[in-house]
């Protein structure tokens, strides 16, 4: 018999990662890769690579350091599934090395729908990700990177509670559980051209698997293959387009996403970007959600970014960052 897939008892993914497919409120990690509604697998080009791309390190800055945190929520009308989840990442990045630790924590609430849910299951998974990443440039063009990570679950259940989706939410948040610690690796491919880029990024290599407390199933971070493309319009804008190439469990049903995003720079010190998410896989409701986003260089190389998006089914996320950047 299959393990159970984490989605089912966590109401989505990330990854991730995330980041990532599998989740119907996209992706947690990145506060730029939010604004672009996550069209970013050939677009990213700081230290955030070591979740999004990691052999993108290989074409990007020579040094950068991010910081950033993105929150996302999405209860629709009828109040079950409701699902949240947020993603904390600190990196540092250079062309052949990065260093990196995030948080993915993803709840749900899923009971007999109404504006008080009944005989609700909550549930809560928090994954705590330290990595190493290497690149390896095969050509001018081409890179290849992985990033080596320990992972820690925490996986927590509790059924039959009573409340609003924003109540079991916020109490899904404060469950805690059993741990479990994995080992795990990400793999990423760049390929860097003066008007097309192109990325292929596989989450999740071993489809770790953590333990749940009271006998339930284990839960398991499902292996995420995801392709993009980028093009330069000009030196200030680019337009990109990622889609999944896996198809992942949801509460909801199954999900494969693509995205269309772009970034510009009309400014000496002004970034911004935008984008649309929808699922493709046709076996659940097309959703679609918009982001948008904008940095500002306060001082010289010290960049802060922000993004918001909403959509259908009560979707609505946010999140701030900083980055330095040289």
């Amino acid at each position: 018999m299959r393990t159970p897939s984490r989605a089912w008892l966590v109401c989505l993914l990330l990854a991730p990662a995330y980041d990532a497919a599998g989740q119907s409120t996209g992706d947690p990690v990145g506060v730029r890769a939010a604004g672009m509604a996550g069209a970013f697998v050939s677009v990213v080009d700081d230290a955030s690579a070591v979740y999004w791309n990691p052999g993108a390190l290989a074409s990007g800055a020579y040094f950068s350091l991010v910081l950033d945190r993105n929150t996302q929520r999405a209860i629709p009308d009828g109040g079950s599934p409701a699902s949240g989840q947020s993603g904390l990442l600190i990196a540092i990045g250079t062309p052949p090395l990065g260093l990196s630790y995030y948080r993915t924590r993803q709840v749900s609430a899923v009971g007999v729908p109404g504006q008080t849910l009944t005989g609700a299951r909550v549930a809560s998974l928090v994954a705590h990700h330290g990595g190493v990443t290497v690149v390896q440039s095969l050509s001018r063009s081409l890179a290849i990177g992985t990033t080596f990570k320990l992972v820690r679950g925490v996986v927590a259940l509790e059924d039959g509670a009573s409340g609003t989706p924003s109540a079991l939410l916020d109490a899904a948040d404060r469950l805690s559980g059993r741990s479990t610690t994995r080992l795990d690796a990400d793999v990423g491919v760049k390929l860097t051209g003066s008007l097309v880029q192109a990325g292929l990024t596989v989450r999740n290599l071993f489809e770790p698997e953590f333990s749940a407390a009271g006998g339930a199933a284990p839960v398991r971070l499902e292996r995420q293959a995801r392709a993009g493309v980028a093009l330069t319009l000009s030196p200030q804008w680019r337009v990109a387009t990622d889609w999944d190439l896996m198809k992942a469990d949801t509460v909801e049903g199954r999900r494969r996403d693509a995205a269309v995003g772009t970034e510009g720079h009309p400014g000496r010190r002004v970034w911004v970007r935008g984008g649309f998410r929808w699922n493709t896989a046709g076996e659940a409701p097309k959703r679609p959600t918009a982001s948008i986003g904008g940095s500002y260089a306060l001082l010289g190389s010290l960049i802060v970014d922000a993004q918001a998006g909403g959509g259908t089914d009560g979707y609505r996320g946010w999140g701030m960052g900083a980055r330095f950047v040289f």
